[in-house]
């Protein structure tokens, strides 16, 4: 039996302050590690200790496991908790870990390296009569052979990275004729991502939902678990969407799965937490897929339900004791949904997406507890940095009087899991995952009607998000009516990523114009004098010129009375008045309606959160200069990121649709095809480049109909 008073985190973002959040509460002492680019994060500054790895690239930080354990003897730290991601599921960490005398917060080494290979574990699995889906697991990795076993398992064929998760090295593969790139692709992405470019092969089951298991051992024999979560709702094969208990997943078919879990986890001796994930067909069987021996990303989803504070648990499995609990005193207590926000850009392809953070405003949140072990979990109500939201909600200014707001009142049963705050710059070496925003009900329709509600308040400004995307997802008919599979998104992608509500456009733009309008007057010493509107030309309304998404709006207002306009945006014309203004915030009454508008500025952009949700808006010049247009067969590249290969040569003959090159960022791919059919006629970057955001990569000249080349 240890005490551990010093714990080191392995990780970064929100799983790092999660688990500082846990030593917190427990009276344990937590050291950060962090790489140059992080030296200022949200996870660094919440620590007790903090030491530098290195540079920003993972390999020369996050993964270097000499340098970790480094830090947590300089620190002397008693354990290491590796988070999830990076080295959390490395069986060579673990032993260094034991090698110096540290306690590895997680499963033995020996479970770690038989499930870090997903063919050992269906192997487990089988011999544990849990059936698995029928696939190729053998140690010939010749694309010839991938082949043959693509054609005996029938198209459409699963690639999966047999050394990891979190969808990296994954393809789905319909045909033949995709099959070299795909493998390819899945191996490059899997020896990146994982160091092991070994791929399995698994009949891609259409229509299925993915369920897992949470498992929690002990050194003392007991294990047990914590229900099921479905993780259906995912996009490029990781999931943004999990919830439990399963809408699909009956009383008798829970009992089933969690038996299974079991069964897996006594076969490997299992200790601390861990994850049996499952491909649930739409007829009703289950499949073995793999387990996932750490934290899993949706833990929360299992708290909420439970009660239980999982990472305090880990930690005390670690320090020898015994669950405080067996399988039949554990209840879930009504349903808990949570929803992954990530920078990126759903209406391309989900590219993720870099910036500087300029706001970050979510909603203040109470955290609604259920079970008998509630008592457990720590304070997840204000964060870690108090500071970080004094004044958010200052007072607004009206006829030069303050006009006191009320506090913030809290989302009941809300919980916010995050990694960032106001300033962080958000790169592009790692997962682009930024937070999670949790919800608990009585039920399902609670829930998400929760949780919907969490995410329209929620406001993060500079930088691109699924946050719209999420919210329109949650509103989805099918979606509430419990149908999502793993193909949902694909199949609604279209009705997700539609164009934002005009409204939304139209009040911002309104907004936005007599925003500037108060500030200039607040500003300009001679304008305060001057009555609204004031125009040394009567004959013309005053105006501006705004660009929101990819349309030029002119707003034009006409002084009425008091703080009263006419206002004309969209060719739309709104009553407004103006009730309270302050720096970054004014108050309107639209045709009626109340309300509170949240500026951001960054140059000449606007970045305006409201109870419509968020919209940016550029501010346009009077006159702006003349701009030579792009030429048609240029390719920029539409995200930073890395340039991993280059598939083409100067001269080269191509048609559309063609792959020029390959991009990666925050650990994904993306393949830039040619746009038209022509030759290439110059290679703008070469194999390594980090490149910008509408940075040239290739120039593709249109081929003489003749030419012979």
């Amino acid at each position: 039996m240890k005490t551990f008073h010093k714990i080191l985190i392995a990780g970064r973002g929100e799983i790092a302050l999660r688990i500082i959040r846990t030593c917190r509460a427990m009276g344990i002492a937590a050291v950060a590690v962090y790489s140059d680019a992080d030296a200022c994060a949200p996870h660094v500054l919440a620590a007790d200790e903090a030491v530098r790895l290195g540079p920003a690239a993972a390999s020369e930080s996050y993964l270097n496991i000499e340098r970790i354990i480094e830090a947590a003897r300089r620190t002397r730290a008693e354990a290491i908790h590796p988070g999830y991601g990076f080295l959390s599921e490395n069986a060579d960490f673990a032993e260094a870990c034991a090698a110096a005398g540290l306690v590895f917060i997680g499963p033995s080494p020996q479970a770690i390296r038989r499930m870090g290979l997903k063919s050992a574990g269906r192997q487990v699995a089988a011999a544990a009569d849990v059936p698995v889906v029928p696939g190729y697991d053998g140690e010939d990795q010749s694309d010839e052979t991938l082949l043959a076993q693509m054609r005996r398992i029938g198209f459409p064929v699963l690639i999966k990275a047999s050394a990891g998760g979190g969808g990296k090295g994954m393809r789905v593969v319909q045909s033949e004729s995709e099959v070299a790139e795909a493998i390819a692709g899945a191996r490059r992405e899997a020896e990146k991502a994982f160091g092991n470019g070994a791929l399995l092969l698994e009949k891609f089951i259409a229509g299925a939902r993915h369920v897992e298991v949470q498992i929690l051992g002990d050194a003392h024999g007991h294990l047990v678990h914590l229900f099921e979560r479905d993780c259906s709702v995912q996009r490029r094969h990781q999931k943004i969407i999990e919830e439990s208990p399963s809408p699909a997943v009956s009383a008798e078919l829970r009992e089933q799965l969690g038996a299974a879990a079991v069964r897996i986890g006594r076969a490997l001796d299992y200790i601390n937490a861990g994850t049996v994930e499952f491909i649930l067909a739409p007829t009703g069987e289950f499949y073995f897929i793999e387990v996932n021996t750490r934290l899993q990303v949706e833990h929360p989803v299992t708290e909420l339900i439970t009660g239980v504070d999982l990472v305090r648990l880990q930690i005390e499995i670690a320090e020898g004791k015994p669950l405080q609990f067996a399988q039949a005193e554990l209840k879930s207590a009504g349903h808990a949904i949570e929803a992954r926000l990530y920078a990126e850009d759903p209406a391309r392809d989900f590219l993720p997406a870099t910036g500087t953070i300029h706001e970050w405003l979510p909603p203040v949140s109470i955290h609604c507890l259920a079970g008998a072990q509630a008592a457990c979990l720590p304070d997840f109500d204000q964060g870690l940095h108090p500071a970080s939201h004094a004044g958010r909600l200052p007072a607004l200014q009206r006829d030069n009087q303050l006009t006191p707001r009320l506090p913030p009142t809290g989302i009941d049963g809300v919980r916010i899991d995050a990694g960032v705050d106001r300033g962080l710059e958000v790169g592009i070496h790692y997962d682009p995952l930024l937070a999670k925003v949790i919800a608990h009900g009585a039920d399902r329709a609670e829930a998400i009607r929760r949780l919907g509600y969490a995410l329209r308040s929620l406001s993060i400004q500079g930088l691109t998000t699924n946050r719209d995307f999420l919210v329109r997802l949650l509103a989805h008919a099918e979606f509430r009516q419990g149908r999502a599979h793993t193909g949902f998104i694909s199949e609604h992608l279209h009705e997700l990523t539609g164009e934002g509500d005009i409204e939304i456009s139209a009040a911002s733009a309104v907004a936005a114009a007599l925003y500037l309008q108060k500030r200039w007057q607040t500003e300009d010493a001679l304008m305060k004098d001057l009555p609204p509107a004031y125009r040394n030309n009567p004959y013309r309304n005053p105006s501006v010129r705004l660009l929101i998404g990819m349309h030029e709006v002119e707003v034009s207002w006409r002084h009425l009375t008091g703080e009263s306009f006419e206002v004309t945006a969209f060719d739309r014309t709104s009553q407004a008045r103006v009730l309270a203004f302050a720096q970054g915030r004014i108050r309107l009454e639209l045709d009626g309606v109340q309300r509170l508008f949240h500026f951001t500025e960054v140059k000449d952009r606007l970045l305006i959160h409201s109870s419509f949700g968020d919209c940016t808006i550029t501010r346009l010049p009077r006159h702006p200069e003349r701009q030579s247009a792009a030429e048609a067969g240029s390719h920029n590249s539409p995200m930073p990121g890395q340039v991993v290969k280059i598939l083409v040569e100067a001269g080269q003959r191509v048609a559309a649709g063609d792959a020029l090159l390959i991009l990666e960022a925050m650990k994904m791919e993306q393949t830039m095809r040619a746009a038209v059919d022509g030759v290439v006629e110059s290679i703008l970057v070469s194999a390594g480049q980090v490149v910008g955001p509408g940075e040239a990569l290739v120039n593709i000249a249109a081929a003489p109909e003749n030419s012979q080349r």
